[in-house]
C-alpha cells in the first residue's frame, strides 16, 4: 500500500469515528408513568444515626431509590419568633398504592419513636420516567406499580 492509500484509509477511519451515534427510536423511549413525589422533612440527627435509620427503616421500604439532602429549616417557635432548625429532606418517587402509603406512615412513626420528632410530609402527583423501569421490573415492584396492578 502506498502512502497516499494509507492516508486516505486513515482519513476515512477518522471521519467514521466522528459520525453521530444512532438515536433511539421513539418507541424505545422510556415510558412516562404517573407517580407521586413525596418529600419527608426530618430534624437533623447525628450522621451515623441517620445512616442507620436509612439502612434499617427507609431503604427496605423504598429499595428502588430515594434522594436526601441536608437542608436548613425555619419555623415559628413557642416564642412566636422564627427559629432555625437543621433538617434533612428525603424525596421518594413512588406509585400511589397502599403498600407505599403504609411504608411512608411507618417511616414517620419509627422516626418519632426513635428520636422524638415528628416528620412533615408533602406529596404531589408527577410524571416520571427512567430507562431502567422496564415493564417486568415495574410489575414486580411495589414502589413503582400502581395498586390496581400490584399483586404482593
Amino acid at each position: 500500500m502506498n502512502l497516499h492509500s494509507l492516508l486516505c484509509a486513515a482519513m476515512v477511519g477518522a471521519s467514521a469515528s466522528l459520525m453521530p451515534l444512532p438515536v433511539k427510536a421513539a418507541d424505545e423511549a422510556p415510558a412516562v408513568r404517573q407517580m407521586l413525589r413525596t418529600e419527608l422533612y426530618f430534624t437533623a440527627i447525628d450522621a451515623a444515626q441517620w445512616d442507620t435509620f436509612l439502612a434499617e427503616v427507609v431503604t427496605p421500604r423504598f429499595p428502588d431509590g430515594l434522594t436526601w439532602y441536608d437542608v436548613h429549616g425555619q419555623w415559628r417557635g413557642p416564642s412566636g419568633k422564627p427559629e432555625k432548625l437543621p433538617s434533612r429532606l428525603l424525596i421518594v418517587l413512588h406509585a400511589d398504592n397502599r403498600n407505599n402509603e403504609r411504608a411512608l406512615v411507618e417511616v414517620g412513626a419509627l422516626f418519632k419513636q426513635r428520636f422524638g420528632y415528628s416528620v412533615l410530609r408533602a406529596s404531589a402527583k408527577v410524571e416520571a420516567s427512567d430507562p431502567d423501569w422496564t415493564t417486568d421490573r415495574v410489575n414486580r415492584n411495589p414502589q413503582l406499580t400502581p395498586q390496581s396492578r400490584f399483586r404482593p
